[in-house]
């Protein structure tokens, strides 16, 4: 391969409501144009691998055996609430080689030839590559959802590793994604395995493993679930702390984010966050490894391009990107 490689980084939130919310507001319009606006740029650096560090909400992983990492070889994307249906590009090869370099470095990634995805990686997908099968994709999973969360370091090794594996793979131009975030607190939406009623238990635990609840009726349910919440949002007599909105804690989140040096995150303390931020705020592990590959590939830091409470879709949202930044050869080439 031959020429100047580049990398470039995009990390945002998500939200299922952005796809139904049910009211207007200049918030919201501000995050269409801050989406908008990346895509126009990611479609301007025309990617031919996208790596995604991307998360679930009982999707494709459940409390039965629920992995810190996962890396997809094959994947599909569910229908469920906010996300976008079909299969993923998984360049099959190269994501056995980043489990491989992954685990040689010290992280100890799963690995899946059927990953089930959900709007935790399409809506990303969609709205900033202009769909789920544009380019070439390599999911990674964080598991972010339910305590005992993975450690802040942790999240930066696992994106040091993957950097550090992409400097050798055969690709011009780099994307990298991380979605989630920043604070927000659906707890009630995809509750913790403790705190689920009897009636979803089953599937929180197995999945489509077993026969008491199936998977469409969990989407079912989620969607109507969601459109419910859509609706409280959108009732400005109920205040913002109900939703768990915490636009303090982005503003900070995303000021030591962009400063230069993500390991200023490893001592922070993910019940801390939770508190801070919200449940909905551990996401930002995402971001984590997305910002620490980056910087392996690059030495690239984040910088904010949008920070924005937006209540009628119950999230804070956030925006950041880096590079396109030259990808050193590896000393092999």
């Amino acid at each position: 391969m031959s020429g100047q490689r580049q990398a470039m980084l995009v990390t945002a939130s998500h939200s299922p409501i952005i796809e139904f919310p049910a009211a207007d507001s200049e918030a919201l319009q501000r995050v269409h144009a801050g989406l908008a606006e990346m895509q126009a740029e990611v479609a301007a650096f025309d990617p031919d691998l996208v790596v995604i560090f991307g998360v679930d909400h009982y999707g494709g992983h459940h409390m039965h055996s629920m992995p810190a990492f996962c890396v997809g070889v094959a994947a599909t994307a569910l229908a469920d609430v906010g996300g976008i249906p079909g299969p993923l590009d998984v360049p099959a090869q190269l994501a056995v080689g980043a489990v491989q370099h992954a685990r040689s470095a010290g992280v100890d990634v799963a690995v899946s030839y059927a990953m089930d995805v959900d709007h935790g990686f399409t809506q990303a997908l969609g709205r900033l590559c202009g769909g789920i099968d544009r380019y070439p994709v390599l999911p990674i999973f964080v598991s972010c959802i339910q305590p005992p969360f993975v450690p802040f370091a942790r999240a930066r090794a696992l994106g040091r590793a993957i950097g550090d594996y992409l400097t050798g793979v055969d690709a011009s131009r780099i994307l990298v994604i991380g979605t989630g975030g920043l604070g927000h607190n659906p707890r009630m939406l995809f509750p913790p395995i403790d705190e689920v009623s009897d009636e979803w238990r089953p599937y929180h635990l197995f999945g489509r493993a077993q026969q008491d609840v199936s998977q469409q009726a969990w989407i079912d349910y989620e969607i109507e679930a969601h459109q419910v919440a859509a609706a409280f949002l959108a009732d400005p007599s109920i205040p913002d702390e109900v939703f768990g909105l915490h636009e303090e804690w982005d503003r900070a989140f995303l000021e030591l984010y962009c400063g230069g040096d993500l390991s200023v995150f490893d001592g922070w303390q993910p019940d801390q966050v939770v508190d801070d931020g919200g449940i909905g705020a551990m996401e930002v592990l995402s971001w984590m490894a997305a910002g620490e590959a980056m910087h392996a590939l690059t030495g690239a830091s984040p910088r904010a391009r949008l920070q924005q409470v937006c209540r009628v879709i119950g999230i804070g949202f956030g925006i950041t990107s880096a590079g396109p930044a030259g990808v050193p050869f590896a000393a092999s080439e």
